[in-house]
C-alpha cells in the first residue's frame, strides 16, 4: 500500500502544533484523522514509520516528537503516546534543508503556511505575480474550500515577519508578495526528503537557495 509522503508533514505539524516542548498526549488514528483530514489507515501506518513498529519499513525521524504505543497489551484501537521534546542538534546537511534565516525551519511552520509559501512559489513558476487574492484562489483550490481573509493575511504577515517571504505595494490597494532564497531553499530540501522517503530520486536537484543550475 503506497500513501502520500506528503502528508507525514501534515500529521507531524498537527502533533507540533498541539504540544509545547515537555507536554505529551495520548491519541488515536481516529482523533488525528478528524483533525487533519486523513484516512485513519493512513494516519496509523505513519504513527507505526515514526514510532518504528513497523518491520517492513525503516522509521522515519522527527525531530522534536516522540511516539510510542500506549499500554501496548490492550485491544483496538492503538492509542499512541505523543510527546513534544527539545529537537537534537541537526547536521548541517538538515539544517540546510529546512533552516531559513532567522532560525525558522520548515517543520516549525503550521500545515497551512507550508501550503502558502509553495502557493507563492507556483505562481511566480507559472510567471504570475503573487498578491492576496490570487494566493487565496489557489489555496481554495487546493483545499477544496473557500480560504477566508481572516485565516490567510495574518499568516502572511507572519511569514514576512519570519523572513521567509517579502511583500511589496502592487499599488495603493494590493499587496504583491515574493519568496525568498530561504523559502525556495526550505522546500527545494523538502522536496528531496519526500522523494527520499518513496524511494524516488528528483529529476533536476535545485540547491543554492532553490535557484535552477
Amino acid at each position: 500500500m503506497s500513501y502520500n509522503a506528503e502528508n507525514l508533514d501534515r500529521i507531524v505539524s498537527h502533533l507540533r502544533n498541539d504540544l509545547t516542548i515537555g507536554e505529551w498526549t495520548v491519541v488515536t488514528a481516529k482523533r488525528i484523522s478528524n483533525s487533519t483530514d486523513l484516512g485513519t489507515r493512513e494516519v496509523g501506518y505513519w504513527l507505526g514509520r515514526i514510532n518504528g513498529s513497523r518491520d517492513d519499513f525503516d522509521p522515519i525521524h522527527t525531530p522534536g516528537l516522540e511516539v510510542s504505543k500506549w499500554n501496548t497489551g490492550a485491544s483496538t484501537p492503538v492509542r499512541w503516546k505523543v510527546e513534544r521534546v527539545e529537537a537534537e542538534p541537526q547536521d548541517d546537511a538538515d539544517s540546510e534543508r529546512i533552516v531559513a534565516d532567522g532560525g525558522v525551519r520548515w517543520l516549525d511552520l503550521s500545515e497551512f503556511q507550508q501550503q502558502v509559501v509553495k502557493a507563492i512559489i507556483e505562481i511566480e513558476q507559472r510567471g504570475g505575480e503573487p498578491y492576496g487574492l490570487g494566493i487565496k484562489e489557489l489555496l481554495s483550490e487546493r483545499y477544496n474550500k473557500e480560504v477566508n481573509h481572516g485565516r490567510l493575511y495574518p499568516n502572511l504577515d507572519d511569514l514576512v515577519e519570519q523572513g521567509i517571504i517579502e511583500k511589496s505595494e502592487l499599488d495603493k490597494r494590493t499587496n504583491a508578495y515574493e519568496s525568498t532564497a530561504s523559502a525556495r531553499a526550505m522546500v527545494a530540501g523538502e522536496a528531496e526528503h519526500m522523494a527520499s522517503l518513496a524511494g524516488l530520486e528528483l529529476a533536476e536537484a535545485v540547491t543554492d537557495g532553490g535557484e535552477r543550475q
